[in-house]
């Protein structure tokens, strides 16, 4: 190959390279940027203001997170990391506060708010011609995807865990409509009708693994029969009322102002266990 040919060669390599490099190097990005790069992993307290009510989570030594305020109560883990993620939420357009009218974007009568540690996100009106919601932190007023704001401005069971007994408690006694368990004094589990061993361990498992399927504001309905669970850990039992078996099962808690829907299938196993 001639000398001529080789730098050529050369040359076209060169030259492809170059390409390579000003294609990649000028292609815009379609990630758009996010609400902060606070790492999510660090927070440890939210705070929910929503029309005058106050919702507090607090994160706990197991990395579990509680809710505080208004009632004492374990949270459901899976809505509160869900609510995490609007700190780092995509943004599709931001406006400085000074440049764009804080009334008609929802900020001059604002209710709602949501802060994580130190750090509190206003939560503006909903733009009806992009569906996006107006979001103030700081003196930047932010447009994202409206899918954070019908969870805080729901009731605060919404937020509550699904579980009917809190985690890693442990069950020391049983009444139910039609049975009730408890250790003897040699610490095996009895029952005050014929049960078999497996059948009441199955009993207790099935509570152990309960959960709903919701949790609601408490409406009052007619009693129809309570169950008491006593915790090794709990002075007092929790109570439950039955209030509805059709079409689902409802177990309510009046002093907490919750109550549990699950399946109707649940109550063979937890109210009258077969």
């Amino acid at each position: 190959m001639s000398k001529i040919n080789i730098l050529n060669l050369v040359l076209f390599v060169v030259v492809i390279a170059l390409a390579f490099v000003i294609y990649f190097s000028e292609e815009p990005s379609t990630r758009l940027d996010q609400l902060t790069s606070i790492d999510t992993g660090d927070i440890s307290t939210i705070r929910i203001h929503h029309n005058n009510n106050e919702t507090t989570v607090i994160k706990n030594d197991s990395q579990r997170w509680d809710i505080t305020q208004p009632i004492s109560v374990a949270a459901n883990n899976f809505r509160i990391n869900s609510l995490l993620k609007l700190l780092n939420a995509p943004i599709h357009s931001r406006y400085s506060a000074d440049e764009i009218n804080l009334s008609d974007t929802g900020f001059s009568n604002a209710s709602t708010t949501i802060s994580f540690d130190d750090q509190t996100i206003s939560f503006g009106a909903n733009n009806d011609a992009t569906s996006l919601r107006y979001l103030k932190l700081d003196n930047t007023v932010y447009t994202i995807e409206d899918v954070y704001y019908p969870l805080l401005s729901s009731n605060f069971s919404t937020l509550v865990s699904l579980n009917l007994i809190p985690n890693d408690s442990r069950i020391k006694k049983l009444i139910l409509k039609n049975l009730t368990i408890s250790k003897n004094d040699n610490g095996i589990w009895q029952s005050n009708v014929e049960v078999t061993a497996d059948n009441i361990n199955k009993v207790l498992d099935d509570w152990r693994s309960a959960q709903a399927f919701g949790v609601h504001e408490y409406l009052q309905r007619k009693e129809l029969g309570e169950v008491f669970i006593y915790l090794t850990d709990h002075a007092e039992p929790i109570t439950y009322i039955i209030t509805d078996t059709d079409p689902w099962l409802i177990l309510a808690r009046p002093e907490l102002g919750l109550e549990y829907h699950l399946d109707v299938s649940a109550y063979n196993k937890l109210i009258e266990p077969q």
